[in-house]
């Protein structure tokens, strides 16, 4: 079961058609606003405003929001990092290949280890200060990680006001 994430930029008004953002690499990100959609002979061209925004945004709602991080996920947070599998792997006390093999979905991530990565994202240079804020709050974060009842992968939509992006609850659903 997959949900739909909807992320918009505060101050712009929605788009009539969300935008599928499937260049971040996850399947379940959409745009309600924050975007331009152009057509150039024929073809549809989509430039993202502030995409390091957009991409703090859905790192900031992976990390405190799902249950449990896809590989894809996974992948997401360490590639906004800026690191490589073998400085995550070192980071986490792990070999690269776990790494790997966590991102291709080959094994699952142990809770130690989500956790060290949830941290490392929020502490990360791309999350600030908001990160800095959600580490304050850390202990609760995860109490509430722990009792949710998820079962469905989460489709994400963002909006993007005037300064940054922010998820939309409005029309977040879990697909089957």
């Amino acid at each position: 079961m997959t949900s739909r994430e909807h992320f918009i930029f505060s101050g712009e008004q929605r788009a009539q058609v969300p935008y599928h953002y499937r260049e971040c690499g996850l399947d379940n990100v959409w745009l309600e606003n924050g975007f331009t959609r152009e057509i150039y002979e024929g073809e549809e061209y989509v430039s993202v405003h502030d995409v390091d925004g957009l991409w703090k945004a859905i790192g900031l709602s992976l990390v405190s929001d799902k249950k449990t991080l896809s590989p894809k996920e996974i992948f997401f947070l360490r590639r906004h990092m800026k690191l490589t599998q073998s400085e995550l792997a070192t980071r986490l006390r792990v070999d690269d290949q776990t790494v790997a093999r966590w991102e291709k979905g080959k094994v699952k991530l142990p809770g130690p280890a989500d956790l060290a990565l949830r941290a490392a994202f929020l502490g990360s240079e791309i999350c600030q200060p908001e990160g800095r804020d959600i580490l304050v709050q850390w202990e609760e974060t995860v109490r509430r990680l722990i009792t949710k009842d998820e079962t469905g992968c989460i489709e994400y939509v963002f909006q993007k006001d005037q300064n940054h992006w922010s998820e939309s609850f409005a029309e977040t659903r879990l697909r089957a």
